[in-house]
């Protein structure tokens, strides 16, 4: 039942952030379209629980953040506080039903502080990276990675090396691409972490 609130919670706000950014709008709907279908299609399939509202929450993030980020080179800094609250939520509810189910809870505690001090270490190396460099890593990734290094941590805090990776390197690819076409250095950095964290929690869920 979690992951059905969640659901139409992210598809309400998707369209919220979508229409209030109409010139975003042509762009949106193929993302929306493909991200959507795949993300059902996992929630199907799997167990319904924490770990699917969580995918539907980030989601939801890289529909709305992912064209704006493109587009403008700058991130919804509201976007990012809704996902940091709802993620907070999902993990919070998470604990009180297995309290309430078993009356132990103590593993899903576990996981939960594990997850934030996931989340701490990422925010903490992003933090120093955009002080050392803010003209190539702006605040608003810095921000990003605090709802998905909490959705990560929690979900599959084995994995979350493997996301810093992928997403670096289609990152890594992206600039090298860029430069060759059109001869610029910088890229968005934000599609590449929310596209790289859909897909590892999509195959740990």
């Amino acid at each position: 039942m979690l992951w059905v609130i969640v659901a139409i919670g992210a598809v309400i706000g998707a369209l919220t952030l979508a229409t209030a950014h109409r010139e975003f709008i042509r762009h949106w709907w193929w993302l929306a379209a493909v991200v959507g279908s795949v993300t059902a299609f996992a929630g199907a399939r799997a167990e319904a629980g924490a770990g699917t509202a969580l995918v539907i929450v980030v989601a939801g993030l890289l529909m709305v953040q992912t064209p704006m980020d493109l587009r403008t080179r700058q991130l919804s800094r509201w976007a990012t506080v809704i996902a940091v609250a709802l993620v907070s939520a999902v993990i919070a509810v998470d604990a009180v039903v297995d309290v309430v189910g078993d009356g132990a809870g103590h593993s899903v505690v576990r996981t939960g502080v594990v997850a934030v001090g996931v989340a701490a270490v990422v925010v903490a190396v992003y933090a120093l990276l955009h002080r050392l460099s803010p003209r190539s890593l702006g605040w608003g990734d810095v921000l990003l990675v605090v709802p998905l290094g909490l959705a990560l941590g929690y979900v599959a805090a084995d994995r979350v090396a493997f996301w810093q990776l992928l997403a670096s390197s289609t990152g890594a690819i992206h600039a090298l691409v860029l430069r060759r076409m059109r001869g610029a250095s910088g890229i968005p950095f934000g599609p590449h972490l929310l596209v790289a964290a859909w897909l590892v929690l999509l195959v740990s869920v």
